[in-house]
């Protein structure tokens, strides 16, 4: 009941902001001549040798899957709203109990109150199949994803800006997953940013987080039920020239659980991401990075994922697109909370090759084949896939 009503304080907040912004913009909004929508459909079928990710024994199936979506996006005076909403259905040929389908959207209002004060509220749900890398069990398990953000920048000369913002989130699973459990969790962000003539940007950003899990205390597997979290991050965009592009973040994180500390843990993360158009028919991408997930399970309670990924992409013409794309990683498990258990790392690899056709305006056909590996030190954990995907879209603007 208690955690209840902290939910309904949280979501009543919202709303509240949400109305009072409101009010203020439509005691001064002027509608603009044209509106902007947009309709796009697709059709995906996959070919997946090993779908449930096993070791041996392997499972394949192919999955059709049918999207339909339209985007509005609408400005009045300096107002701006985006609406996009995304139907999308998945049948499998053979593991019928693995259909499901689901209305995605996501939501914008690009506000501004004055040239120096303006902002963003945004939602956002999505719905997935969480897989099988990590979730073992062979059932359906849904994973649906929830935030609602509110950020307000202060920027009086569009040099130097102070950003501040209130974040909510929540993730559900349909089926019972204690490493990546049920939570939700509210942010205050805050931070500043300076913008360069040269087109660099640094900004400095910390994120004070305070989360439940919806799942009674375990002591037995020191499963918790809430947690703060403060994370603090540099972010920097340099525009080395007009062919070229490097992003980076370097963060902080600290995660203190509400009743077992054996759980609590802080560590680096961030990533560095250079794009360059190496002529003018050849792009390259890199990108370094580390992330950080919760784990819950007696041998970890996060993984730290340091990762290279590289795309290559050569464009024959306006109509035709190769794309060659890589990923090597390593999972580490880290902070055990039961001693002498063996520990647990992934490396995992990939490679990819996409061929984009798009022979008039509106309507285009993608071709992508990709191979990945995952070895584990735990045999049970390891697994290859190969998998084939073709794509026909259709999207149309009025």
């Amino acid at each position: 009941m208690l955690l209840n009503s902290k939910k309904r304080k949280r979501s009543l907040l919202m709303t509240r902001l949400m109305c009072c912004l409101s009010s203020l913009y439509l005691a001064n909004a002027h509608a603009d001549e044209f509106d902007t929508l947009q309709f796009s459909a697709a059709v995906n079928r996959t070919w997946d040798n090993n779908l449930f990710r096993l070791s041996n024994n392997e499972i394949s199936d192919q999955i059709t899957t049918y999207n339909a979506g339209v985007k509005l996006d609408k400005s009045y005076s300096q107002q701006r709203f985006i609406v996009n909403l995304n139907y999308i259905d998945n049948k499998y040929q053979t593991n019928e109990f693995l259909d499901f389908n689901t209305l995605n959207y996501d939501a914008a209002w690009q506000w501004t109150l004055t040239p120096a004060l303006t902002g963003t509220i945004s939602s956002a749900t999505s719905k997935s199949l969480a897989g099988f890398a990590d979730f073992r069990s062979r059932v359906q398990n849904i994973r649906t994803n929830k935030i609602n953000q509110f950020r307000a920048e202060y920027s009086p000369h569009k040099v130097w800006a102070l950003i501040a913002g209130i974040t909510e989130s929540s993730a559900t699973n349909s089926q019972t997953f204690n490493a990546i459990p049920n939570f939700d969790f509210n942010a205050f962000d805050y931070g500043a940013r300076y913008n360069f003539s040269s087109g660099t940007s640094v900004s400095f950003l910390g994120h004070s987080r305070s989360g439940e899990f919806n799942r009674d205390l375990n002591a037995l597997s020191l499963f918790d039920n809430g947690y703060t979290e403060n994370e603090y991050e540099v972010d920097v965009t340099l525009k080395a020239s007009g062919k070229s592009n490097l992003t980076t973040k370097l963060a902080y994180l600290s995660r203190n659980y509400d009743n077992f500390s054996q759980r609590d843990y802080d560590s680096w993360l961030g990533y560095v991401r250079y794009d360059v158009l190496l002529t003018g028919k050849l792009k390259f991408n890199a990108e370094l990075s580390r992330t950080i997930g919760q784990f819950d399970t007696p041998y970890s309670s996060y993984t730290a994922s340091d990762a290279l990924t590289t795309s290559l992409s050569y464009f024959f013409s306006e109509k035709l697109t190769l794309g060659l794309n890589s990923r090597y990683a390593q999972r580490d498990f880290k902070n055990p909370v039961f001693s002498g258990l063996p520990s647990r790392t992934d490396e995992e690899k990939s490679f990819g090759v996409a061929l984009t056709w798009q022979p008039i305006k509106n309507v285009g056909l993608i071709l992508n084949t990709s191979k990945s590996s995952r070895d584990a030190s735990s045999g049970y954990n390891s697994f290859d896939y190969n998998d084939v995907t073709s794509s026909l879209t259709l999207d149309l603007k009025i």
